[in-house]
């Protein structure tokens, strides 16, 4: 199995019992009391990433979970729940045993029928190390009675859903820095913006947006109230613009009964930006006041591995091990593009002396593979194709062995290989004029200029914002708010949300010629008036040598992303945008799946393209007019040349 990362923040145990003098009566109160500024979180697998839960097959498999815990101080206890589905095709013994750190927590006995448990494993503060909670899966079976039966004959599985579960118990009243809120907070977040009308809230809700998963719908806007109860479903943050004073100060504030994060000042989004950023730590205290923040841009030449937080630790390789490496466009510099991956690998030989195979995909494209026969570290080199990076890429290394097999052998053991320390992504430049949402993302991470147009109101415009910005606007990037398009100073790309378009070319749609249609290759209409206002759109402009973003909100309800369907903008220059998402991204100069026409104005194009058949037919006529004069002439001037 694969090593597995859940980005989460802790468990927690039960409240302590009653004492023994208190009475059956006495013993709720004292219960209640000892849960008094408890708070519960629940989380799914499915809520991390682990669509799919977890698999074991073929009588063997082993998963680390690494759970952050970022302080243990308001950590009371809490629950892990498994829910497991499991069977088999031939009587076999199987089991599943689960530790925590280095404790083993519970052996639980497999039947050979298909069928469902639940297994909960409690956890405490003190199973917490070097700031992780390690929980550790392994299981394995064997044949008793048939030993000489290849294991691989066996259809016996386990798959932990990714519905499984952790629960944990925090002291609110411990959660009581912005370090603290920013490690436990969950993932859905309810942002306040009193004041909507200054370029600092225009900046601080864009922020919240980019760094809060606007582009998975896990980020909304409002003065409701939260969630009731006890468990900790969403996270509020208190957005105050000031006038004057610092430019950011945060502190955290427990009401009603959850911990909420308020960030005042003249620029709230410096606050926010720094607990996303390597400078989280600094914000310790009871309050955090930040001026500033350094980003960390890439460097030009070499992207390491190590720096994409990849699991590289070693794997025991049996057969086939899969070492996943994902990594976004964003985390390139602007204008570069991967060119080859370098690897540094090791590979343990078995004890028949045989190494193992190392076959390298990104994007699910094979870029080659290696022999890895010494048992020595090695260097791996492969080139990239062009036109094969996008917005999100995978980098997935498969490390293979010959399983030992046949004569009545045990159970193959596994030999450890790994991807060293060293292994990176060369970088080039990328190709000129390559304009997509993608690389128009990267741009954005050397810092954007934002542009509300003043005649658009922020709360109406911020729907439509929230999505865009979070697919667009990586966490690193520098906002910088501007007042108008007319103060959009050259150097850097700009994010302009207007009516107008912000550039000073041709766009792909042009709203201020009159009437636009929007049709199909086939010439079948698809948008026009009042259809084609109620949706948005996206498209890449250019003002001057600069490119950036324009986003035209529409008349009708904006998109409503979810974890399931984000709002993503990838290839493409040109997108269309409803309620339900993207309805089509498509490329203006190569290939377009669209054609815009302007019925109250005349061009070139639009005469070209309307009566292209009679054009074609008409010049081909000319053409083979002209062809039989020459041919004729050519034959008269034979003749009389032979008669003379």
């Amino acid at each position: 199995m694969t090593l597995a990362r859940l980005l989460i923040g802790v468990l927690a145990f039960a409240p302590g019992v009653a004492s023994a003098q208190s009475t059956d009566q006495e013993q709720p109160a004292a219960v209640a009391d000892a849960t008094a500024g408890s708070i519960t979180r629940t989380t799914t697998l499915a809520d991390l990433g682990f669509g799919d839960g977890l698999t074991f097959r073929q009588l063997s498999g082993q998963s680390t979970v690494f759970v952050p815990v970022p302080d243990t101080a308001p950590l009371r206890g809490g629950t892990i729940t498994l829910d497991l589905k499991h069977g088999a095709t031939v009587p076999v013994d199987r089991y599943l045993q689960i530790s925590v750190g280095a404790r083993v927590v519970s052996t639980q006995s497999l039947g050979n029928r298909e069928e469902t448990l639940s297994i909960p494993v409690p956890v405490g503060p003190s199973d917490v190390a070097n700031g992780f909670l390690a929980v550790s899966l392994s299981y394995s079976g064997a044949f008793s009675d048939r030993v000489c039966i290849d294991e691989r004959a066996s259809g016996d599985f386990l798959q932990i859903s990714p519905a499984s579960s952790i629960t944990l118990e925090l002291d609110a009243d411990g959660i009581n820095s912005p370090a603290l809120f920013a490690g436990f907070r969950p993932g859905n977040m309810r942002i306040a913006l009193p004041d909507q009308s200054s370029l600092g809230g225009l900046a601080a809700a864009t922020r919240a947006a980019a760094l809060f998963g606007g582009e998975t719908g896990s980020v909304r806007f409002g003065t409701d109230a939260g969630p009731s109860g006890q468990d900790w479903t969403e996270g509020a943050v208190q957005l105050d613009i000031a006038t004057s004073g610092v430019q950011s100060e945060m502190q955290v504030l427990t009401d009603a009964r959850f911990p909420h994060l308020t960030v005042r000042g003249t620029d709230p989004q410096l606050g926010l930006w720094q607990l996303a950023s390597n400078w989280a730590a600094l914000a310790g205290g009871d309050s955090a006041i930040t001026t500033a923040v350094s980003p960390d841009n890439p460097t030009n030449d070499v992207l390491a591995l190590s720096s994409l937080n990849a699991d590289l630790t070693p794997r025991l390789v049996v057969s086939t091990q899969d070492v996943l490496i994902p990594f976004e466009s964003a985390d390139l510099p602007a204008g570069k593009t991967v060119a080859a991956v370098d690897l540094m690998m090791a590979a343990a030989l078995d004890a028949e002396g045989h190494g193992a195979t190392a076959s390298v995909y990104l994007n699910e494209t094979l870029l080659g593979n290696r022999p890895l026969p010494n048992g020595t570290p090695e260097r791996l080199t492969f080139n990239v194709p062009r036109g094969l990076i996008g917005r999100d890429n995978l980098l997935r290394v498969s490390i293979q062995r010959q399983p030992s097999g046949g004569e009545c052998r045990f159970k193959p053991q596994g030999y450890p290989a790994q991807i060293l320390p060293g292994s990176t992504l060369r970088l080039a430049d990328a190709d000129d004029g390559d304009d997509h949402f993608f690389t128009l993302r990267q741009d954005f991470g050397e810092g954007v200029q934002l542009v509300l147009d003043p005649d658009l109101d922020l709360a109406s415009a911020l729907p439509w914002i929230s999505g865009v910005a979070g697919t667009m606007i990586p966490d690193r990037a520098t906002i910088l708010p501007r007042a108008s398009v007319s103060a959009l100073e050259p150097g850097l790309p700009f994010f302009v949300i207007s009516q107008s378009n912000p550039g000073d070319g041709d766009p792909a749609i042009d709203f201020d010629s009159g009437r636009v249609e929007i049709r199909n290759r086939s010439g079948e209409l698809m948008f026009a008036g009042d259809e084609l206002d109620r949706i948005g759109v996206a498209q890449i402009v250019t003002r001057g040598d600069q490119t950036g973003l324009w986003l035209r909100p529409g008349t009708g309800p904006a998109p409503e992303p979810t974890v399931q369907q984000p709002l993503v903008l990838n290839r493409g220059d040109l997108a269309l945008l409803d309620q339900k998402g993207v309805i089509v991204a498509t490329g203006t100069r190569v290939n377009p799946v669209l054609d815009v026409a302007y019925p109250d104005r005349t061009s070139l194009a639009q005469i070209l393209a309307k009566y292209r058949p009679w054009i074609v037919g008409g010049a081909w006529l000319l053409l083979t007019l002209l062809v039989l004069i020459v041919f004729q002439r050519i034959y008269r001037n034979r003749r009389n040349g032979s008669a003379g």
